[in-house]
């Protein structure tokens, strides 16, 4: 039986690898102070590989493809973020063998021999394994792109793979990297609901999981906790143990947390919001929609719009082009005038408007802001 040696639910967010000037930057180290802190214990408990549960920012399937559930098999794999890179060993025998057993156990899990992972995987690759070498198995779960699955079903892939695990005998570490609530690239980008994370930790503290596992995936999209479909996976996993939150913090587009279920952290270590036990169900919130308000189902009419945008964050020339003359190569895009007319506007709630993905909205105009910062501190020097 494989023995779960390390385990923690991790933000991932992209600022904590760019680092942009107009950030809280205390906040941004604190969050990383603790993926090192997990990270340290992962090196001390010595796996034999690490589960690294994370998500697709369609950087890795884009739209000609949108799989629930994914399993890289590769012999390595490479993660990255703009200009940065990082490549890890797979541990390909334990990954097809997990493949093979959980779909044997009722789940059609898709597999990839060469995905090119986000930041998503590369956050936790940097701060929380940088000092190991112990082998990756990545797995994706589909959280921006409904349909997307339920808590409970994430929940049940997780107990698929803990039985399949039952019949190995590694020593296993899981990273859960998800974030807590925000909404990236919508109109509430600058209102994240803080109460919900706070009872989110307060039942993860407790060990107490059913009221988190009821929630539907449009309660999720409703509060900006779609992320937490990585964390349900890894409660599966474990079971029903109470975890420590190493840090926390509210920037004003994202509650960041880092919460570790195993092994018990150090004297000293865990956030005072660990021992609440008066945060109301949901904080407070009372839900309202039957149906997705913020990511939405991406209507096929605007695939050249998305495709552009996805065109931006991914290739390195048209992003470089894109911040010394946007206007050009807008012209030159192709796009239907209502498309160009969106680009044309600031900020991203046009581009949503006419159709855009919020991430892919929210990811292009980072990505083409920090090239444009490169490109003018390279004149300047």
């Amino acid at each position: 039986m494989a023995e779960i040696v390390a385990a923690a639910a991790a933000v991932h967010a992209p600022q904590l690898l760019s680092r942009p000037a107009h950030e809280e930057l205390d906040k941004l180290d604190k969050s990383t102070d603790a993926l090192v802190a997990f990270g340290a214990a992962i090196e001390a408990a010595q796996p034999d590989a690490v589960l690294v549960i994370g998500l697709d920012h369609l950087e890795t399937f884009w739209l000609e493809a949108v799989p629930t559930f994914t399993m890289v098999v590769s012999q390595e794999c490479e993660a990255h973020y703009m200009e940065q890179r990082m490549r890890k060993q797979v541990h390909t025998e334990v990954a097809v063998d997990l493949l093979k057993k959980v779909i044997a156990d009722g789940f059609d899990v898709t597999y990839s021999q060469e995905a090119v992972l986000g930041h998503a995987f590369l956050t936790p690759f940097k701060y929380i394994l940088g000092q190991t070498d112990a082998p990756v198995v990545p797995l994706l779960v589909n959280t921006y792109l409904p349909p997307i699955p339920s808590p409970r079903r994430c929940y049940e892939l997780g107990r698929a793979i803990g039985r399949a695990l039952d019949t190995r005998d590694e020593r296993i570490a899981i990273i859960a990297s998800g974030g807590m609530s925000h909404f990236p690239g919508t109109s509430r980008y600058l209102a994240p609901n803080y109460e919900f994370d706070r009872w989110v930790v307060q039942e993860a503290a407790a060990g107490r999981y059913q009221e988190l596992l009821d929630l539907t995936p449009v309660n999720l999209d409703e509060v900006g906790e779609s992320e937490l479909l990585t964390w349900f996976v890894l409660l599966g996993i474990i079971g029903e143990l109470p975890g420590h939150l190493l840090s926390y913090q509210e920037l004003a587009h994202h509650g960041q947390g880092v919460v570790q279920f195993l092994p018990e952290p150090a004297e000293g270590t865990v956030h005072e919001a660990s021992r609440e036990t008066s945060v109301p169900k949901y904080g407070g919130y009372e839900f309202t929609s039957e149906d997705y308000i913020y990511y939405k189902f991406p209507e096929p009419e605007s695939l050249p719009l998305n495709r552009f945008l996805h065109r931006l964050i991914v290739e390195e020339d048209l992003r470089d082009d894109y911040a010394r003359d946007a206007e050009a190569v807008i012209t030159a895009s192709g796009l239907a005038a209502r498309f160009q007319e969106a680009l044309r506007q600031p900020g991203f709630d046009a581009l949503v408007e006419a159709g855009a993905h919020p991430l892919l909205a929210l990811s292009s105009r980072q990505v083409v802001r920090l090239a444009t910062d490169s490109l003018a501190a390279g004149t300047a020097s």
